[in-house]
């Protein structure tokens, strides 16, 4: 099976050289607005925001996908911690 990703925004998370800044890091970490990511790759090439992942392994630690379009680029995304979940 495969799911198509659009990148919306992003925004680095635990970055090492916001670390490095201490409690002002901490703070623009926390402060700190996404990037429209997703605006900035369509103004550069249409579509370019959009990907078809295919998995071909997943379980509650471990998944393995590639990219449709470019196979031999595997994507492995190994889980560190379970949180705490979601509130609603």
């Amino acid at each position: 099976e495969s799911i198509l990703l659009k990148v919306d925004t992003t925004k680095p998370e635990d970055s090492t050289v916001l670390q490095k800044l201490g409690p002002l890091g901490a703070a623009i970490n926390e402060n700190a607005q996404p990037f429209p990511s997703g605006e900035a790759l369509e103004k550069v090439a249409e579509g370019s925001s959009t990907v078809c992942m295919r998995t071909s392994f997943c379980d509650e630690g471990l998944r393995i996908s590639r990219n449709e379009d470019k196979r031999n680029e595997v994507y492995v995304w190994k889980r560190k911690s379970f949180g705490k979940g979601m509130d609603f």
